[in-house]
């Protein structure tokens, strides 16, 4: 096993340096601005916006070098190599600004069969400030149980948005309590531009608050699952005895 990979599954993250072009990644900061002040954009719903900066998403499909990106040979080899399976790369976030979102897991967001194939690469676009609201990670969260909405006492299926906020809530009152009763310790790597930090499935991630709120926080993460599963489901909406699977057919950057 490589050092990486030791590291990988120790600490459930990983930074990595990409072999970028800064022109590039300059040109998806350009596309951002513009998609964003556009009427084409599209947003992260209403409920996982935590200040007024905006959280766009599926830019993959309004510009090429955010596919690009998504599609980047050193991550896709890397993934292949800490998974063992090809990565498909299904969903891209683009921030302008710090996000001040609590730590959280994506796995309760996009779960699989088998289990925890699923990770996230934050790519950042540029020399990430300090003051931005950095993204934070809790290394070793990763190995904390996976939760569905049943595990947390909840029984009602969200039938509505303001449902699914309902239901985050309870969540996020519960991972408060879970961080500090397992003592995680929660750092800020210092990322700079081209750097991609890998986190695994059940990663606790998150971003503090903004200590200089005209400081840029430019980047992008992409969501991939991995071939070889059997099917890929919502935990938003799902128990153990009913999965509510999710369709990666059309969304798949291919």
């Amino acid at each position: 096993m490589s050092e990486a990979k030791k590291k990988f599954e120790r600490d459930g993250y990983l930074i990595i340096d990409l072999d970028l072009n800064a022109v590039d990644l300059d040109q998806i900061i350009l596309d951002m601005n513009k998609i964003n002040a556009s009427e084409q954009k599209k947003l992260n719903p209403e409920i996982y916006h935590y200040n007024e900066f905006p959280r766009l998403i599926e830019a993959w499909k309004q510009s090429e070098p955010v596919k690009s990106l998504a599609l980047d040979s050193t991550v896709i080899a890397t993934l292949r190599e800490l998974y063992g399976q090809k990565p498909l790369p299904f969903s891209t976030i683009n921030f302008t600004k710090g996000t001040e979102q609590p730590l959280h897991s994506d796995y309760f967001h996009f779960g699989s069969m088998p289990e925890l194939m699923l990770a996230g690469v934050w790519v950042a676009l540029q020399d990430i400030d300090p003051d931005s609201g950095p993204l934070a990670v809790a290394p070793g969260s990763h190995k904390g149980p996976i939760v569905l909405p049943e595990d947390l006492g909840i029984t009602k299926v969200p039938k509505s948005m303001n449902d699914v906020k309902e239901n985050y809530t309870v969540y996020e009152e519960y991972l408060s309590k879970f961080i500090a009763d397992n003592e995680f310790e929660v750092i800020t790597p210092k990322l700079k531009k081209g750097q991609a930090l890998i986190w695994a499935a059940n990663m606790l991630h998150g971003a503090g608050a903004i200590a200089n709120r005209e400081v840029t926080r430019y980047s992008q993460v992409t969501h991939y699952h991995f071939d070889g599963c059997d099917f890929f489901y919502n935990p938003n909406f799902s128990t153990r005895k009913k999965y509510v699977k999710r369709d990666l057919s059309e969304s798949i950057i291919n």
